[in-house]
């Protein structure tokens, strides 16, 4: 009979980095490792001018490459135009736009993250994704007044790996503003 010697638990995370698919017992360990009380939230991440920034995956539908997207008149200066997918007309906002910067210049690295809110669904132009995170809750700060985004669009501040993510809140930022 062998005895299972209890490992430092960075050495292991470093071992189950090295896997290329994660296994059951990757997964129950990594339950054990962050704690039964600790609730996470799950955040897609993207870079879009100098500010990373999120919105919870619970909002977010899909992601898709930059296309033709057809200019509607008389809108806002932030809403390019209106996307078909799927037969669905989706409206497509410029981030950068809404948060009083420059225009998004269109890479290829840009993409067009859907975001549901309610029964409405827009896009927004993004310079690209930073991908899916898992966070602390308790992670989440309240926004500073010097974050370069209007305090109205956020949700909160997030700390991850030494960054500060700034967690967007959808609803606000698919409403019209008032004066418009």
């Amino acid at each position: 009979m062998t005895m299972k010697r209890k490992q430092d638990p960075r050495k292991l995370e470093a071992e189950r980095q090295l896997t290329v698919a994660p296994t059951e017992e990757n997964y129950l360990a990594s339950l054990e490792y962050r704690g039964p009380d600790e609730e996470s939230l799950n955040i897609i991440s993207f870079i879009t001018g100098p500010r990373e920034c999120a919105f919870e995956v619970s909002d977010a539908v899909e992601v898709l490459r930059p296309r033709q997207i057809t200019e509607v008149p008389r809108t806002p200066a932030y809403i390019l135009g209106i996307l078909s997918v799927r037969g669905e007309m989706i409206t497509v906002i410029d981030l950068r736009m809404r948060f009083g910067m420059e225009p998004t210049e269109a890479l290829s690295s840009s993409r067009i993250l859907i975001v549901t809110v309610e029964d409405l669904k827009a896009g927004f132009l993004v310079d690209r994704l930073g991908g899916v995170k898992a966070v602390r809750a308790a992670s989440v700060e309240e926004p500073g007044p010097d974050l370069g985004v209007p305090g109205r669009f956020l949700k909160g501040v997030v700390q991850s790996a030494g960054n500060s993510v700034l967690l967007l809140n959808a609803t606000t930022l698919i409403e019209p503003d008032e004066q418009q």
